[in-house]
């Protein structure tokens, strides 16, 4: 077994990850059947990647043959919003947090790599960007639990956490996962209640359709729901979850200097071409949904 478990969390947290454990990398079996169940639902919409090759979301081996440990991170994102119509989701405020901890990934990364002669094969990188239960093994590595809205909601900062693994052949020491945030939503249904769309069916389970997220950023065909005042993504199902009353600040400077900031000016972003959009937006997430869309979310608010 290599001993490096102190060492690569020093080395996360320097990066700026707020979160670390390392767990095996063993399946998540149910997780994986509950993932089956919501497609077969049809709720991911659009969203064809979802369905894809689902056995590979809950099996490691799947993903990376003879992996033995998965690194487990967490990056809290909260930032202030303001009060104006048009509002930007949180994440969404500075530059995209999938290039952004993707380099932070990369540099732990090399950091193993320089210490134990392994070589890249033995490594797979993923931030919401690759197919793995995040969520489920995020609780494994007691981080939380998952909430009414189906966010994970963490002791420390609440649900406004970015998650991130590095799936690896390496043994590396485990971490001994014995004290779990055990919290619960009980009786609570804020979030159910709250949600303009109807989005939470139920407890637990989020149709993607319904999402105002989904409707603002994935959705490419006309407006469904009511949008209320968000015109990229949506926050208000954490916005009125009382666990989210550990909310801090973030530290990363990439999502503090913003580019978009908490919310758009409708008739700058009407008046921009698409060479102007890609210049003023350059890095942010709004690129993934595009001029056209902004402009279709826009008029549907006014």
């Amino acid at each position: 077994m290599i001993l490096m478990n102190k060492e690569i969390k020093k080395i996360a947290k320097e990066l700026g990850f707020d979160l670390v454990a390392i767990i095996p990398a063993t399946p998540l079996t149910t997780d994986g059947e509950h993932l089956k169940d919501w497609l077969s639902k049809g709720f991911e919409g659009e969203m064809e990647y979802m369905e894809r090759d689902p056995e590979k979301r809950s099996n490691p081996q799947e993903i990376l043959p003879g992996a033995k440990s998965i690194i487990c991170l967490a990056m809290n994102y909260y930032q202030k919003g303001d009060d104006s119509d048009f509002k930007v989701a949180r994440y969404a405020f500075g530059k995209d947090y999938h290039k952004v901890i993707e380099k932070k990934l990369k540099k732990l990364r090399q950091f193993i790599i320089e210490k134990t002669g392994a070589g890249k094969q033995d490594f797979k990188l993923y931030s919401d960007a690759g197919p793995i239960l995040e969520r489920g093994y995020a609780v494994k590595a007691g981080f939380g639990f998952i909430g009414k809205n189906s966010t994970l909601i963490t002791r420390e900062f609440g649900s406004w956490v970015f998650l991130a693994e590095i799936i690896t052949t390496l043994e590396l020491e485990l971490d001994e996962i014995s004290q779990k945030f055990q919290g619960e939503c009980g009786s609570c249904d804020r979030c159910i209640k709250a949600c303009p769309a109807n989005a939470i069916v139920g407890p637990y389970t989020v149709d993607a359709r319904k999402c105002i997220s989904y409707q603002t950023i994935e959705n490419k065909g006309a407006i469904t729901v009511d949008t209320k005042d968000r015109v990229f993504g949506c926050d208000i199902c954490q916005e009125v979850c009382p666990h989210n009353c550990r909310a801090q600040q973030t530290k990363i400077e990439e999502f503090k200097n913003h580019i978009a900031g908490p919310s758009l000016n409708p008739k700058e972003i009407e008046q921009l071409t698409e060479a102007t959009f890609a210049e003023k937006f350059q890095g942010s997430p709004l690129k993934r949904a595009g001029l056209k869309s902004l402009k279709r979310n826009i008029k549907n608010m006014v």
